[in-house]
């Protein structure tokens, strides 16, 4: 029976830490959605030569839907959050918005499971610790959800997996990671995926973020945050474990 995935990230490029485990799961034929709170109009990087503001929204928007169409994905939904410096006015009513908007996005494709940053943000971005923050609210606010998930899971890079020097501040510790997926025959697809976002990544970069992939044995992390795991004594090899 097929079960249903929302993963909400910061940027377009953001979904990179789970392509694989979104291309396993699509390929698989379960419904994978993707719902990305900004479109990182202040993402400037020299090599692309893009202006910043709508210029690059409007580049990153259409890189977006390139890799969603790589990685399978059942829908792909790019909201227009401001990008950078947003998500640290928490007491801004554009903060309750994005809540909002992730409670509409959970209500309207009913996943069993949700994904999203952990609070250490992947790679440390404060917009991507806010994401987990916004993300964790609407979780959390059972009692105005029509549809409530099963588990939330933070996607998260192991101590021990990864280049020397890859976002060593932001590890997590193994003792932690309740989830170890297996996405091997699916790295090529995510490998895809990633080279669709030209505006962020030289060609060096993209071939970084591949050796990450093989670093960790084409496998993704995960640690779940609500819900149960079962059986609870032993790592999760899928994230739809007990449903």
């Amino acid at each position: 029976m097929p079960h249903c995935l929302l993963a909400v990230f910061s940027h377009p490029d953001d979904e990179t830490i789970a392509g694989p485990l979104l291309a396993k799961y699509s390929a698989e034929g379960h419904w994978v959605h993707l719902l990305t709170l900004t479109a990182g109009e202040k993402g400037l990087h020299k090599h692309a030569g893009i202006p910043a503001g709508e210029p690059l929204a409007a580049v990153r928007a259409r890189e977006l839907d390139c890799a969603a169409a790589a990685l399978g994905l059942t829908s792909c939904t790019l909201l227009r959050f401001p990008d950078l410096g947003f998500f640290s006015a928490v007491h801004d009513p554009i903060w309750d918005d994005a809540v909002a908007a992730v409670r509409e996005a959970i209500d309207r494709v009913s996943p069993d499971v949700v994904l999203t940053w952990g609070p250490e943000g992947g790679t440390g971005h404060p917009d991507h610790r806010a994401t987990n923050s916004v993300v964790v609210q609407a979780f959390q606010q059972r009692v105005l959800l029509k549809h409530k998930p099963s588990k939330l899971y933070y996607a998260v890079f192991p101590e021990t997996a990864g280049p020397d020097g890859w976002a060593v501040h932001t590890r997590v510790s193994r003792e932690f990671i309740t989830t170890d997926v297996d996405c091997n025959g699916h790295v090529h697809t995510a490998e895809k995926a990633v080279a669709c976002h030209q505006s962020q990544w030289t060609p060096e970069a993209i071939r970084m973020v591949n050796r990450l992939f093989e670093a960790a044995g084409g496998h993704i992390f995960l640690r779940l945050a609500y819900g149960t795991a079962n059986p609870a004594s032993a790592l999760e090899t899928d994230i739809f474990t007990g449903l």
